[in-house]
């Protein structure tokens, strides 16, 4: 009876694996791409689970530059996929950027069009289920890699797909979302690789490039650099002789130029924001230098450890399984010897490219990056699964042999070995035992599932290889819930409730703005920073900016004007200043979100607040646009030795006076607590600490004066954080003076009051130096400058992400100074005739415009993109030609080959009537 049931589900099972959607299902490999999907996506869930992110708890898995950057730049282009908005400028970073070369890197991933479904205060659970199904896709792609290259279509091929998915480089690095989809498509573009070398199929290749490449240019570029050796490994398995190598290196090199031109409306504006970058700066290395130990980076193997999150060594592990079978692939007989070669090269290739410093920064687009170390890793964990999934294929296609069951212990033996002999030699306990115990527990566990898929009998091989199947299934899901698991935790997370940081007070502080605000374009400000992109988090017209395609120019710019700023950190951001900073950038409101302001009483009025955040309105707003002297164009950015000089140079430059607004004042007294110190000159101190296991400080007192507003300036290195006080009312406090140098406002006192600037020393310090300059801002002068300034502003008549228009009343011939960082991409009509653009400040969007009543009119369009679109459009038609040349001659071979058939059968039928019988061959005709 029981036998009788087996027969019968056998049956049905293959009557079903027969039919249409059976054959779908299997043959095609649809079950075991949605099982690569499901299974790492449902772990990567799994993980987020256990640490509490939303919607599982009240965690979110925003942390360090996702914090900062990617979410607030989410955040933006899903607001302008519900609103309209245009992709190719937005107001809402840095002053106003170049968007779609923001997105290249950032945001153009295809699965973020998503966003638009969502509601805005769901955004963040939109990324996170983005981020889930990236990784799904990551597992869906490598599973077609592997049926395709080794045709194979059972449950190995989900189970090595999702070591892939999770392997450590994804869980140690996912909070760098955008990299994902290139990432995922990487397995895909590497079987079109594999196609042209077996088939000449070349489709797949350049269709999943281009995507590729749209999607993330600079993981993109990765891809791209591996694929040249990639393909020469492909050539030495695959090829047929040297003509065929040379047909098939046409071949892909035509794709390739095709792929890359198909993603030029989206390459060329990223190259062409990337030159405006601090980055194209970057030199070569002029010493070869390795990073890491070999053995250290072996020993990394390991599984169930923390993988690297921003600093480490290279994040190579992706399960033990790949470990355990990789003597097999080196040593087995079954697998040809110009494979090992091939597969044993890529992976030395990476290794060494990782710890090879020439290498390295090749790799990384001739950059040396900053944290987050390794950024190609991921390929060596592709290749290392790629060669374990062969050995696997080996193993269980015509039975284990015995002596393969030695070979799976090598690998496993030395990473462990590596791993304790590293503790035994540093002689600081055994941090790492617990990883150490897990791993040399599940090599051991699938070193029996082999054992045991040789030794004990099983009925037939198709058998033998889905009990291997399901009990590696078991053991490999084990494992990667347990990374997974580990990953999560060591990324971190943040509080899902308190992000943004007050955001209902700020969105109705900024609701009563847009009503107070009589222009078409006001810029709002912060006095401190949440993320270091506020203004795309919170939505607001603001200045700060964080990120890879931050215009150096700007950086320099905002540090010339005392404000935080970072070339090599890619960053300017804003924090209180003067009156002038202001006007010079737009910003006509001020938003203190943690008390009420106490020093910036000649320049702000406060007009809303909500709990603990304050409103201001500036007493002398200014338009984006207003007319300086042609002068100005004199001014360099390294003139001045400070931000108060450089003010004063504009002024005096901008409107043609000899008087600026800003003049010194000096020291009244200075003490040291713990600490002693000498003046070498103005602003400049030295000091020795006493006892360096106690704080030490200086305290630096200066003198009010008539109708002035004091104004301090340190450079960076001089102290760990700033204290301000006037009249014994602290003005302002915990002033970050450790990175970057900074000024800041002192205090509403005049003259009779006393302004104290406590300088706290960094700690464990026994000695160093520090600089403070004061100034004071002469009112009447700020207020006669301003008034120069005011009387020939630009009056907005329109205003969009791409468009600006307005009327201006010039006196006498100058240089209308725009708001609005400097880009090739910027045209200028004044009077509906095109006009030249001209920097301003080395950094800022100017044209020279005569006396008169004018009206001006402001277009933008990202500089390369026409060029983009031409050569996308021309690659296009390029392929879809080449796919009609293709399909044209398959259709005339499938015709001559069906010609050929009837004339072959009709001739042997000749034959046969015209053959005359003989001897035994003579038998009646029916």
């Amino acid at each position: 009876m029981r036998r009788n049931v087996k027969k019968s589900a056998r049956e049905m099972y293959e009557r079903f694996r027969k039919s249409r959607a059976g054959g779908i299902l299997y043959d095609k490999g649809v079950l075991y791409f949605a099982l690569a999907f499901i299974i790492p996506s449902v772990l990567m869930l799994i993980g987020f689970g256990q640490k509490g992110i939303h919607p599982f708890g009240n965690q979110q898995m925003l942390v360090v530059d996702l914090w900062h950057q990617y979410y607030p730049f989410f955040r933006v282009m899903s607001e302008k996929l519900r609103t309209g908005g245009s992709f190719l400028y937005s107001w809402q970073n840095g002053m106003g950027t170049n968007f779609l070369s923001l997105i290249s890197y950032y945001e153009a991933s295809p699965l973020n069009l998503l966003s638009v479904f969502t509601p805005n205060s769901a955004t963040r659970d939109a990324l996170t289920f983005i981020l889930v199904a990236k990784i799904g896709f990551a597992g869906a792609f490598c599973s077609c890699f592997l049926r395709y290259t080794y045709k194979r279509r059972d449950f190995s091929i989900v189970v090595f797909s999702s070591m892939f998915a999770l392997c450590s480089y994804m869980l140690g690095y996912y909070w760098n979302v955008m990299w994902f989809d290139t990432i995922a498509l990487f397995p895909l573009v590497m079987t079109g690789v594999v196609a042209i070398c077996r088939e000449k199929k070349w489709k797949l290749y350049t269709l999943a490039l281009a995507l590729s490449l749209i999607s993330n240019y600079y993981v993109g570029y990765f891809t791209c650099v591996f694929t040249l050796f990639a393909f020469l490994a492909a050539a030495v398995i695959e090829c047929k002789g040297v003509r065929d190598f040379f047909i098939k290196l046409w071949l892909i090199i035509r794709s390739s130029v095709i792929g890359i031109a198909l993603g030029a409306f989206m390459l060329l504006p990223a190259y062409e924001g990337l030159k405006l970058t601090y980055s194209i700066n970057n030199k070569f290395p002029d010493k070869l230098r390795w990073y890491e130990k070999w053995y250290d980076i072996i020993a990394n193997l390991i599984s169930y450890s923390e993988p690297a999150k921003k600093e480490g060594l290279p994040n190579f592990a992706c399960g033990m399984l790949a470990v355990v079978l990789f003597g097999v692939f080196l040593f087995s007989a079954g697998i040809k010897l110009r494979e090992k070669i091939a597969l044993t090269s890529l992976l030395a290739l990476i290794f060494v490219s990782c710890d090879l410093n020439v290498l390295n920064f090749i790799w990384h687009g001739f950059h040396t990056t900053n944290q987050i170390p390794y950024r190609f890793a991921f390929i060596f964990c592709f290749v290392l699964i790629a060669a374990a999934y062969r050995a696997y294929d080996v193993m269980t296609a015509k039975g284990i042999r015995i002596y393969q069951l030695f070979l799976l212990v090598p690998a496993p033996a030395l990473v462990i070995g590596l791993n304790v002999w590293k503790t035994v030699k540093a002689q600081d306990g055994f941090p790492n035992e617990k990883a150490v115990r897990a791993s040399l527990f599940i090599a051991g566990a699938y070193l029996l599932i082999f054992t045991a898929g040789r030794l004990f009998p099983f009925n037939g091989r198709l058998m033998r290889r889905s009990v291997i199947n399901a009990a590696l299934t078991a053991a490999v899901i084990a494992e990667l819930t347990s990374n997974t698991i580990i990953g999560v935790k060591t990324v971190g997370s943040s509080s899902y409730t308190s992000y943004p940081y007050l955001n209902d007070s700020v969105q109705k502080l900024l609701g009563v703005m847009r009503e107070d605000d009589d222009n078409l374009f006001s810029r709002t400000e912060m006095t401190s920073t949440y993320t270091l992109n506020d203004s795309s988090l919170y939505g607001y017209y603001g200045v700060s900016q964080f990120s890879s395609s931050a215009n150096v120019s700007v950086t320099r710019y905002f540090r010339k004007l005392g404000l935080y700023a970072s070339e090599a950190g890619n960053r300017y951001y804003y924090r209180n200043s003067t009156p002038l900073v202001n006007d010079l950038l737009g910003i006509n409101y001020i938003i203190s979100k943690s008390s009420a302001l106490n020093n910036s009483e000649m320049s702000l009025e406060h007009i809303a607040e909500d709990g603990s955040s304050h409103l201001y309105r500036s007493k002398y707003p200014m338009s984006i646009g207003f007319m300086m002297d042609s002068d100005v164009l004199r001014l360099e950015l390294a003139a001045a030795d400070n931000p108060f000089e450089f003010q004063n140079d504009i002024v005096m430059l901008g409107t043609g006076t000899k008087q600026g607004i800003f003049t010194r004042r000096q020291l009244s007294d200075v003490s040291y607590a713990n600490a002693e110190g000498v003046k070498s000159e103005f602003g400049s101190y030295s000091y020795s600490v006493i006892d360096p296991n106690e704080k030490a400080s200086a305290t630096l007192t200066y003198d009010g004066t008539a109708g002035g507003y004091l104004y301090g300036y340190t450079k960076s290195g001089s102290a760990e954080t700033i204290d301000v006080k006037c009249d014994g009312v602290t003005a302002d406090s915990g002033i970050s003076a450790d990175d970057y140098p900074i000024a800041f406002p002192m205090g509403n006192g005049q003259e009779g009051s006393t302004f104290e600037a406590t300088l706290n020393f960094e700690e464990n310090k026994s000695s160093g130096s520090f600089s403070m300059q004061v100034y004071s801002l002469d009112e009447e002068a700020f207020d006669m400058a301003y008034s120069e300034f005011a009387d020939e502003q630009l009056v907005l008549t329109e205003f969009s992400d791409t468009k600006l228009k307005g009327r201006i009343n010039v006196k006498k011939r100058g240089i209308l100074y725009l708001a609005i960082p400097y880009e090739r991409g910027w045209s200028v009509f004044v009077d509906g005739k095109r006009v030249s653009t001209t920097k301003v400040f080395d950094a800022m969007l100017g044209a020279e415009i005569g006396p008169g009543e004018h009206e001006v009119e402001l277009r933008y369009f990202p500089d390369g993109f026409g060029k983009g679109i031409v050569i996308s459009v021309s690659a296009a038609i390029a392929f879809l030609l080449l796919l009609s040349a293709d399909n044209a001659r398959k259709k005339r071979r499938r015709a001559r080959l069906a010609a050929a058939l009837p004339a072959e059968n009709d001739n042997e039928t000749e034959d046969v009537k015209n053959e005359e019988p003989q001897g035994d061959d003579r038998l009646p005709r029916d």
